[in-house]
């Protein structure tokens, strides 16, 4: 599984349309869609040989260097560094990031997912090696032009500083299309930049360690057994794009530049979506799923809404179930119906490049996700090590009354 933490200050991994190659020399206006393909994000080539090079050395490095050793499971709560970023206004609609101290929003139009998600491993002897770690929140809080791995940074660093330099510590993003680190119901500013990102990484970090301090007393006590994996392929449809849309997008992009209005970049992925459709109408999706013993890690490539996310968790057998997003590819946002709804809006719904399946794709997702869960069994949860026979009262403890 290879699952994106998501930072938005990484490198150029992403093709916004696809395969700018086919694209080009199929399109009825072949300059024009070679123009927009020039202003919208692209990936590097030679960033990504490189990449697919790293991560090809991390696994042989991995498997060069793997010992015998236990997994513990565990779950924390961390309540207080993410929040849903969708609103329920007073106009009856929906709306993304409405602003601090609005006095039109109701209340969030969606929830929060607080799981710590934690898989810690040692050596025989103790030794902590490292552990997974799965919190669904957007790696948002470093902005601008740059690279940073953002809040998931001071995850690491905090686990490391207490847990050792030389161990390893995996990110697995959950379910976070909605979930970002700015509280639009709070008027702290502080939510942008370094401080912000080291308050949600120590914070969801101290959670983890919490889980490994409970765990660490716990090691050898079961067996992280099965080990198993099993995966899914859905065909999921793309939105199409109405001829009225079209035109309306057409005018933009002849009328208006990037910078003089907003409505000119879903202009733009409005016409490459159009052309796209005509060379790939449905996208892949692949369900994933990944067992150790009592926890089931399952993904999507999708920035799938968190109420998406918790329901396959509520449907799970499983004692621990993790969802994974953005894994295994990258294919946009998956709001819930309601979103999609004419009650619903804000940016994840637009339709564009950043949101292009059709309406039903989220239930689709869920009800893959599900069926795959129900292929395995889960493994057993270890019970706490009891006393093997009732405690003596201790010496200094049963001394009566004093006498005054």
């Amino acid at each position: 599984m290879v699952g994106a933490s998501h930072t938005h200050q990484g490198g150029p991994v992403v093709e916004w349309s696809g395969d700018p190659e086919n694209l080009v020399p199929n399109s009825s206006n072949p300059g024009l869609i070679k123009r927009l393909l020039e202003t919208a994000p692209s990936a590097d080539r030679n960033y990504l040989d490189m990449l697919a090079y790293k991560i090809a050395s991390a696994i042989a490095l991995a498997d060069k260097r793997r010992v015998e050793a236990v997994c513990n499971v565990g779950l924390g709560r961390e309540d207080k560094a993410s929040f849903n970023r969708r609103f329920k206004m007073k106009n009856g609609r929906q709306m993304t990031h409405p602003g601090k101290g609005n006095s039109d929003i109701i209340e969030p139009a969606g929830p929060i997912d607080p799981d710590v998600g934690v898989i810690g491993t040692w050596s025989l002897n103790g030794e902590f090696l490292g552990c997974v770690v799965n919190f669904a929140c957007h790696g948002t809080a470093m902005g601008g032009n740059g690279y940073s791995a953002d809040w998931p940074y001071y995850l690491d660093k905090t686990i490391r500083s207490l847990m050792g330099e030389d161990s390893i510590v995996v990110f697995l993003n959950g379910a976070c299309g909605d979930i970002t680190q700015v509280n639009n119901l709070s008027l702290r500013a502080i939510e942008f930049g370094e401080a912000a990102a080291r308050r949600v990484g120590q914070r969801v970090g101290a959670e983890v360690l919490k889980v490994l301090a409970d765990a660490n007393i716990e090691i050898g006590s079961g067996e992280s057994k099965p080990i198993a994996a099993s995966q899914k392929f859905l065909q999921l449809e793309r939105r199409k794009v109405t001829p009225e849309r079209l035109k309306w997008a057409y005018e933009i992009v002849d009328k208006k530049k990037p910078q003089e209005d907003y409505r000119w970049v879903f202009a733009r992925d409005i016409i490459l979506l159009s052309e796209l459709n005509k060379i790939e109408p449905r996208v892949t999706c692949e369900i994933q799923a990944i067992q150790i013993g009592p926890a089931i890690f399952i993904s999507n490539p999708t920035e799938l809404f968190c109420q998406l996310g918790l329901e396959i968790k509520a449907t799970s057998h499983f004692p621990y179930t993790f969802v994974v997003g953005l894994a295994n590819g990258c294919i946009g946002y998956v709001p819930t119906g309601e979103a999609m709804g004419p009650l619903g809006g804000g940016y994840e719904t637009r339709m564009g490049m950043h949101s292009f399946l059709v309406p039903t794709a989220g239930r689709d997702i869920v009800r893959a996700s599900i069926k795959l869960i129900k292929q395995f069994t889960s493994g057993r949860v270890p019970e706490p090590k009891k006393v093997k026979e009732p405690g003596k009262p201790w010496d200094y403890g049963s001394v009566g009354p004093e006498e005054v």
